[in-house]
């Protein structure tokens, strides 16, 4: 009877441990990877002014006579702008020492030029030359003042999360939302008995839940990092890839997504979900 029980007993363990085999799913970490340079940090902004003011101070003198030629209407500009230094004169005094001057640049100081432009400054022209101005200059004018684009865009101003346009010198994140949770997209294996390959069943996942107006690049078809889901009873294989152009579209128009940075991504997700890929995740 013992022999029989501890069979019966062994039997009863191999049936609770392939009852209990946790199921496997794709999750797709998909990133928008930043449009812009990063910001730079305060200590490094100043780092870098004082170098500026360094190298303008210890630079050689500006070759005008390079870029003007001498007796052009250009180098008369130029020199309508940019005065000569006073000299040194023995019968003045200078309280700030006597000029040392070199090239027609006072060496003490770092050198200041103002060069001739082609434009004039909203500021400069009446009314009617700005409405003119506005009228007449296209962005294929090779005169027209060159103005960066703004580092903020209008989703930054609304606190649009559903847009790619925000954040852009930041490395965005695609979250959905399962429930009353926020999870990275995952795509459980078919029940069926065809094996598919977990970057297939990440792709095709992703077709179907956001459409396939979306051009991505997966960094590679092997995982990059595998989660016990002890609640579930899953393991979750991630791949990673990156979006390239186009726009996530749900198909279901009740899902809520949304494009987070990483520091975003830890008050959205579960706790110990985000300390388990926070190391998959980037800093920039």
């Amino acid at each position: 009877m013992r022999g029989l029980s501890g069979n019966l007993s062994r039997v009863g363990l191999v049936r609770a441990y392939s009852t209990a085999n946790p199921t496997v799913s794709s999750t797709l970490i998909l990133s928008r990877n930043p449009v812009i340079t990063a910001d730079v940090p305060k200590f490094e902004a100043q780092y870098y002014k004082y170098q500026n003011e360094l190298w303008r101070r210890l630079m050689w003198t500006f070759p005008k006579w390079f870029y003007f030629r001498e007796g052009t209407l250009a180098e008369q500009r130029f020199r309508q702008l940019n005065k000569d230094p006073v000299a040194d004169n023995p019968n003045i005094e200078f309280p700030r020492g006597r000029p040392q001057i070199r090239h027609k640049r006072d060496r003490r100081f770092k050198q200041e030029l103002k060069l001739p432009k082609t434009y004039k400054e909203a500021d400069e022209l009446e009314p009617a030359e700005l409405e003119q101005a506005q009228d007449t200059i296209t962005e294929d004018d090779l005169a027209r003042k060159i103005v960066p684009n703004s580092r903020t865009t209008k989703a930054d101003q609304e606190n649009d999360l559903t847009s790619l346009e925000r954040k852009l010198s930041r490395t965005l994140y695609l979250t959905i939302q399962n429930g009353s949770t926020w999870i990275l997209p995952n795509f459980p294996e078919p029940s069926s008995e065809q094996v598919t390959a977990l970057h297939t069943l990440a792709e095709e996942g992703l077709y179907k839940i956001g459409g396939e107006k979306i051009n991505y690049f997966n960094v590679s078809n092997t995982p990059c990092h595998v989660y016990n889901n002890s609640k579930d009873n899953k393991k979750e294989y991630f791949i990673k890839s990156h979006i390239l152009s186009g726009d996530f579209q749900p198909q279901d128009k009740s899902m809520k997504f949304l494009w987070l940075t990483k520091e975003e991504l830890k008050t959205h997700l579960d706790k110990e979900y985000y300390q388990d890929i926070e190391h998959l995740l980037s800093e920039i």
